[in-house]
């Protein structure tokens, strides 16, 4: 694998991790799994070379990274700051603000309704996929969920307070029985 921008993803699960904790959010191993996958995806899909040397498997619950998920079983080793170049810093970043804020739910349900997910599962077993065939399906899926999202942008969003549920504003109208008291009033 020589077109990769990072020399291994455990330095990406380094990175977000940290992104977490200094966010004071809770990171479980299956969010963990979406961030990554949803990195390589979206890093192939804009330069067309890996984020990191990777092996990804289409499972029940998605697609995840089998050595990450050994390593995560005992927790994450303590490790250095990971030192990437300001360009794969900046595309991590922008992971994070898309991705992070949605529960672990939500992505599952995000994963699980993508194309390539569909195409890739097989009940009973588990495939190694290549992200680079996925990229496309995956573009697709979500243009795709663009067209079709409604346009009034309502769902669950993080608050103060917690989550939230949102929808579009649609302000009340008033009956004709109280124009009438306005009316008779004056």
């Amino acid at each position: 694998m020589e077109n990769k921008a990072v020399t291994s993803a455990l330095d990406i699960v380094n990175w977000f991790c940290r992104k977490a904790d200094t966010a004071g959010v809770m990171l479980e191993e299956a969010k963990i799994q979406h961030l990554l996958f949803l990195a390589q995806i979206h890093f192939a899909l804009k330069s067309g070379h890996f984020l990191m040397p990777s092996l990804f498997v289409c499972g029940r619950g998605g697609f995840y990274e089998p050595t990450i998920r050994q390593i995560m079983r005992f927790g994450l080793p303590l490790m250095s700051k990971p030192s990437f170049d300001s360009s794969t810093d900046d595309f991590l970043e922008l992971i994070w603000q898309k991705y992070a804020p949605r529960s672990e739910a939500d992505l599952n349900r995000f994963i699980l309704s993508l194309e390539c997910w569909k195409q890739s599962y097989r009940p009973e077993t588990e495939v190694i996929v290549d992200p680079m065939r996925l990229a496309d399906s995956f573009a697709d899926s979500i243009r795709n969920a663009r067209r079709d999202e409604p346009a009034s942008s309502s769902g669950i969003r993080l608050s103060q307070n917690g989550p939230v549920r949102v929808s579009a504003w649609h302000p009340r109208k008033l009956k004709d029985s109280n124009k009438i008291k306005e009316n008779t009033k004056k």
